[in-house]
């Protein structure tokens, strides 16, 4: 939905469920690819160089992130089945596909970034701050820079993400049952790419699951910024044809959460159409390229780890004599 040029973040699950009236031919070509290199680069593992490999893992774990992405969203056929099929695979292991889901679409149906409310931002309460630890604040900060999301966050934020999601899961038996179904299936997964064809377990998970992952943090680290205005916390990255692909142009994130059910190809028209870039500069940022995200924020932290618009209302204000 949009207001005033500005995005609405609630009433938007109906948009993120609905099939599309024919096959997006685009995007079934992108799952082609995605898992055509994925096979390759598990089958062919012995005669690929491993520095080459880390990298096609790499690139083939962010793209299937992005292709999944977009299967929650409803893509790309009007068969809810063959897009399960398409995109619920555990390969990265970390996560069932029905969690990852379910919070997607919370994301787009809450105020985003608030703490404890929003599941894709990283800010914490000032209560929450209070009661951390040097350990956790440490972290904070560190996953505030670029470096440190997409180097630490993996190893860290999705371990924690991992344990709370389980811990859910032992007093709800329809999330048990969800993590049933995902350990079995990531079982058999492993033993067929680590067991039959016998890839090096190392290469498999720094390649697809961390780096893969560390380029899906590349693309979420400035999509949410937590700006007074809560129809204004999208951010625009405006990225070559290359990223755009690799990211499915949800890089043009204003556009995307303005319309979260349409399809990927479509993005760049719809973001001229709303004045995407303007409105994002005006909010929660607007960059040229990946590259000045990067320049910027290597070391310097993105923004602080507190919650700013919580930390300015629970600020005491000076009484007035």
């Amino acid at each position: 939905m949009r207001d005033n040029g500005h995005v609405q973040s609630t009433g938007t699950t109906t948009l993120a469920h609905r099939l599309p009236a024919k096959v997006e031919w685009p995007t079934v070509a992108v799952a082609v690819a995605i898992w055509s290199m994925w096979i390759v680069l598990v089958l062919a593992h012995r005669s690929i160089p491993w520095p080459v490999s880390l990298i096609g893992l790499a690139i083939a774990g962010g793209w299937y992130m992005s292709l999944q992405h977009e299967v929650i969203h409803g893509h790309p056929t009007p068969w809810k089945t063959v897009n399960l099929l398409i995109g619920c695979w555990p390969i990265h292991f970390w996560l069932p596909y029905q969690v990852f889901r379910d919070e997607h679409l919370e994301h787009h149906e809450i105020e985003l970034t608030v703490p404890g409310v929003d599941p894709e931002s990283f800010y914490v309460s000032p209560a929450g701050w209070a009661e951390a630890g040097w350990l956790r604040r440490t972290f904070l900060r560190v996953n505030r820079t670029y470096l440190g999301r997409v180097l630490v966050g993996p190893l860290v934020g999705v371990p924690s993400h991992v344990i709370g999601q389980i811990r859910k899961a032992l007093r709800d038996r329809a999330d048990a049952r969800i993590w049933l179904v995902h350990l079995v299936a990531v079982a058999a997964i492993a033993w067929v790419v680590f067991g039959v064809v016998g890839m090096p377990v190392w290469e498999y998970l720094v390649g697809f699951f961390w780096l893969g992952l560390s380029l899906t943090y590349t693309r979420s680290f400035v999509e949410h910024r937590a700006v007074p205005d809560p129809a204004g916390r999208t951010a625009f990255v405006q990225s070559g044809k290359l990223f755009g692909l690799l990211f499915l142009f949800n890089n043009l994130h204003h556009a995307h959460h303005a319309r979260p059910g349409m399809a990927w190809y479509r993005l760049p028209a719809l973001s001229a159409e709303l004045g995407s870039a303007e409105v994002a500069r005006q909010t929660a940022g607007y960059y040229r390229t990946y590259r000045e995200v990067i320049r910027r924020y290597a070391f310097r932290p993105f923004d602080v780890p507190v919650h700013p618009v919580m930390a300015e209302a629970a600020t005491p204000r000076p009484t007035e004599r």
